[in-house]
């Protein structure tokens, strides 16, 4: 048993009063009296023994882990692989729900990830590559080709081999012209006479066509840069303009005048020739003057179109990436729900109930309970005043109710840092386990045991009876040690003690005598 307080205090109160009267008297009445009678110091020696403190507490056997199993969701129990009591393995099934809207779920997962995996996974097509691909791709081409046609329009000059063909094939439709003319209309002075002016008209066009090209020459930009010959080059472009304009209305009229002329005569050979003759004027026009403002105006809203449909097909492309995310994420959760139905032991252990039977509905509430029973525990509890006396790795010796004619040795493996109330009783709460138990069956959980918790074991120690110790201080000690029949004071290390005697740590050898006051000890 464990030393108590008030009994200590009325130790020190005995051994400071035996201290104090033992000075008293050596100094002031030994020298000055005598003694008609003194009292006899009892005294003892000190030996070698074993000496151990212990505090009782009671035990239950608890399991080391006990864990509540519930599915995650709530089904119809189709199959039940365990019973109670019985043992189970980390990982084996333990039982099922029906999962015939799950697996149903599953597939059409499967199938709309594959889908979406088709639109932006080239891994998924067998061509290796994947629709919104392919539509970026197109986009991004329209894109160079419409932007190409404005490029060329934006940067168009004059080409003197496109303009000199351009003038060749308008001379030659001419001719061709006129040779129809003059065939069809010899007998016609009034045609050969407005021929004649159109010629005149086509030959002033084109001298007022020379003039325009001269007049708008890209090699004269730099005379913009000197103000005298700047506003002369516009006055003559002005003027390039206007000459233009008449020659080609001039050459209008003259060929009205030849189409009134020659009405009345067979003009199809002349028509085809003078539709030749207009082509090859427009021609030299374009080859002239360029591309106008509306054709450039098309092409640029061509580009803006095809910038818009790339970025179309590229939010396409992002949309269909987050649809196979998303398809990726609901596969996941059909999975998960399938895997729900299936509840696995999550250690190995012991299967200590079971609610539920096949067939019957099961909800997210506690279905299976499993326990770790193979290493034995006990929940210990020990009176708050024995708190000292416990702590972790104190060794333990066992005694179950049970079984009254066996010890187990055991050790402490937790103390909580809270006190607990059990019974009305506040009261220190440990766990033991035990280092061995060689039987057959596991502890049943719940079994009760009485438990010693070794709160300190000496053997083969000096030791003293508690009688002899002189408390000078808190936790400093001294004894009288009887020497040439004298008692000497002298200090000492104590170790642990029990009612009876205390483990002297040094400062005695066995052997040596020791007072213990005038009291009588064994």
């Amino acid at each position: 048993m464990v030393k108590k307080k008030g009994f200590w205090i009325g130790v020190v109160l005995v051994a400071l009063l035996i201290v104090g009267g033992y000075f008293a008297y050596n100094q002031f009445y030994q020298p000055t009296q005598v003694v008609a009678e003194e009292a006899p110091l009892q005294t003892a020696v000190s030996r070698l023994g074993d000496i151990t403190i212990s505090a009782t507490g009671a035990g239950t056997v608890v399991a080391a882990s006990e864990v509540a199993l519930t599915f995650p969701t709530a089904g119809v129990l189709e199959t039940l692989n365990v019973r109670v009591g019985e043992d189970v393995a980390a990982g084996d099934v333990l039982a099922t729900l029906r999962d015939t809207d799950a697996q149903q779920a599953l597939a059409n997962a499967q199938l709309q990830l594959q889908q979406a995996a088709f639109a932006t996974d080239p891994t998924a097509t067998e061509a290796g590559v994947s629709l919104s691909d392919i539509s970026v791709e197109q986009a991004r081409l329209s894109l160079e080709v419409a932007q190409s046609a404005l490029d060329d329009l934006l940067n168009w000059e004059p080409d003197a081999d496109e303009i000199a063909k351009a003038e060749a094939d308008l001379a030659a439709a001419n001719a061709s012209f006129s040779a129809a003319a003059g065939s069809e209309s010899a007998s016609s002075n009034s045609v050969t006479i407005q021929q004649i002016n159109l010629d005149q008209a086509q030959r002033s066009l084109e001298d007022a066509q020379a003039a325009y090209n001269t007049a708008y020459d890209v090699g004269r930009e730099w005379e913009f840069g000197i103000k005298r010959m700047a506003e002369a080059l516009e006055d003559e472009r002005d003027a390039a303009d206007r000459n233009l304009l008449k020659a080609q209305e001039n050459l209008q009229i003259a060929q009205a005048n030849l189409n009134s002329a020659a009405s009345g005569v067979n003009y199809s050979s002349s028509a085809s020739a003078r539709s030749n003759v207009l082509n090859a004027e427009q021609a030299l026009a374009a080859a002239q003057t360029g591309p106008e403002a509306d054709e450039i105006e098309t092409a640029e809203i061509a580009v803006r179109q095809a910038e818009l449909a790339l970025q179309q097909a590229l939010i396409n492309q992002q949309t269909d990436a987050l649809s196979l995310a998303e398809a990726q994420l609901s596969l996941e959760a059909a999975e998960q729900t399938v895997t729900d139905t299936i509840l696995t032991a999550p250690m190995t252990g012991t299967i200590m109930s079971i609610a539920a039977n096949v067939g019957e509905n099961v909800s997210t509430s506690e279905f299976i309970t499993l326990a770790d029973l193979e290493t034995p525990l006990l929940e210990v509890y020990l009176d708050e005043s024995d708190m000292n006396m416990v702590g972790l790795d104190y060794a333990v010796e066992v005694v179950f109710d049970a079984l009254p004619d066996e010890t187990f040795a055991g050790v402490v493996v937790q103390v909580d840092p809270q006190l607990v109330n059990e019974s009305g009783i506040t009261a220190v709460r440990a766990l033991v386990q035990l280092n061995s138990f060689a039987k057959p069956q596991t502890l049943p959980v719940g079994m009760n045991a009485t438990v010693e918790v070794i709160g300190g074991q000496a053997t083969n120690a000096v030791i003293v009876p508690v009688e002899a110790l002189r408390e000078l201080s808190p936790d400093e000690y001294a004894v009288f040690v009887m020497e040439n029949g004298e008692p000497k004071l002298r200090m000492v290390e104590v170790g642990i003690m029990d009612f009876s005697f205390a483990q002297i740590l040094s400062g005695l050898e066995a052997g040596e005598e020791v007072t213990t006051g005038i009291v009588q000890t064994q």
